[in-house]
């Protein structure tokens, strides 16, 4: 599973070329869109207003939803010193069926959480 966290998210909205490819792609099975999860959403929304609503409409993103399970393990990623930020991208890589791959532009945000971060460099 792809993942995009809070700073490929900015990547996405200010023109990375490989993130937009991805996100305009539209695939039938969703299990094979990018992913993004809603705190990560959350978090570029606050650093550039406006972000959800513009990576809403495409078609190649699945959103994860914070639901009771999630906001449980993310309270416990976070309380084990992780950024709020990126820890939501943390849960979703290691709960799935798969492991998942978070593509972010600061990959050392996810050292030590047994993630495999994908550096995406800049736009």
């Amino acid at each position: 599973m792809i993942i995009l966290d809070h700073t490929a998210v900015l990547a996405l909205c200010r023109g990375h070329r490989l993130l937009s490819g991805i996100a305009v792609v539209e695939v039938d099975d969703p299990a094979q869109r990018a992913h993004v999860p809603a705190l990560c959403l959350v978090a570029a929304g606050l650093e550039l207003p406006g972000v959800a609503v513009h990576v809403g409409a495409l078609p190649g993103l699945e959103f994860l939803p914070l639901d009771f399970a999630a906001s449980a393990a993310v309270e416990e990623i976070t309380a084990a010193g992780a950024d709020w930020r990126s820890a939501h991208a943390v849960f979703a890589a290691v709960s799935g069926a798969f492991e998942g791959q978070v593509l972010t532009a600061a990959p050392d945000a996810y050292d030590g959480t047994g993630v495999w971060a994908v550096d995406i460099g800049k736009p």
